[in-house]
């Protein structure tokens, strides 16, 4: 579901104006606030496009709720149409236009705000072990479900790609453990492998399901030790980014440090050598070119959260602040 302020805030403010256009009785301002009306829905439904909108396929609040600001959005543009033609009837069509928006303006303030959840589904799938010796042929189903193209999934940085070298790559954990480790690629590699389907959904509102190879994070913890009080960890990336999440949740959802992404090593811009897979949560927490792993007491703000997004990345919850 699109959570992207370049939807929501124009559509919002859209449905604002044709909620206030049926209420004010002064015509000259009609023209003036029904073009900014069509300019804000216009940019909204941009913003809808530009996010996941595979959401359609399926009937459900969230495709009901893009169906009526549809629909809202064309019953708001006939007024103006109408009038140019010397059609009588555009007040009428305004009124249900007004209606239309308060609905869909309702609709997706419980979205925004988290009273309707969004679970994207693939997200129950079972985790399996695997190899970490990779195919190096890129899958397209794995458990049934059709895995997006690596060259059609999206791809956010904050300093561009990371060209990280295999050999001389190091994996440092420290915090509060017992045990301050460092592991090469070599390493990683020869820890447990597991495989599993899982989805990533952007706050921008695209997302794709991709096959994740990896490591348990459980299992390199158990390596270190935790010591008492460690109930956070902070993963620090080479271009500067960091987040970080619960260590119960990470343990509970078998959380991998994936290598593998589609049967293949993951190239350059997808992460390599190491991305989270941060299973519900959004795309901000999923971080790449991992090169430092801190175990903490209390949460820590990462580069996006100190931003204003949530700390939380909670998927379906309302992203900031």
């Amino acid at each position: 579901m699109v959570l992207s302020p370049i939807h929501f805030a124009p559509s919002a403010a859209a449905a604002i104006l044709a909620i206030i256009i049926t209420i004010i009785g002064r015509r000259e301002a009609h023209k003036i606030l029904g073009y900014g009306l069509a300019g804000f829905a216009l940019l909204g439904l941009l913003g809808f496009f530009y996010g996941d909108w595979s959401e359609l396929n399926s009937l459900n609040f969230h495709s009901i709720h893009a169906i009526i600001g549809i629909a809202a959005l064309v019953t708001s543009l006939l007024p103006l149409i109408g009038k140019r033609l010397g059609i009588r009837f555009h007040c009428t069509v305004g009124r249900i236009a007004a209606v239309l928006s308060l609905v869909s303006l309702a609709m997706g303030m419980m979205i925004l705000t988290g009273l309707v959840p969004i679970t994207s589904p693939g997200h129950n799938l079972i985790q399996v072990q695997a190899s970490s010796v990779l195919p190096e042929v890129e899958a397209g189903v794995f458990q049934g479900v059709s895995l997006t193209p690596i060259s059609q999934q999206g791809n956010n940085a904050i300093e561009g790609t990371q060209v990280i070298d295999r050999d001389s790559y190091r994996l440092v954990v420290t915090g509060l453990v017992k045990r301050n480790i460092t592991l090469t690629y070599s390493d990683i590699l020869a820890l447990p492998a597991y495989s599993s389907v899982v989805y990533m959904p952007c706050v921008e509102g695209w997302g794709f399901y991709a096959k994740w190879t990896g490591f348990r994070l459980s299992d390199l913890l158990d390596a270190t030790g935790v010591t008492r009080g460690g109930d956070y960890v902070v993963f620090y990336c080479s271009d500067g980014y960091s987040t970080g999440l619960p260590l119960n949740y990470l343990i509970d959802k078998h959380t991998l440090l994936a290598y593998g992404l589609n049967d293949v090593t993951l190239p350059p811009d997808r992460g390599f050598p190491l991305q989270l897979v941060a299973e519900s949560k959004y795309g901000y927490k999923w971080a790449k070119w991992i090169v430092r792993i801190e175990v903490v007491n209390g949460e820590v703000k990462g580069y996006w959260e100190s931003r204003g997004y949530s700390n939380s990345g909670d998927e379906g919850s309302f992203p900031y602040g």
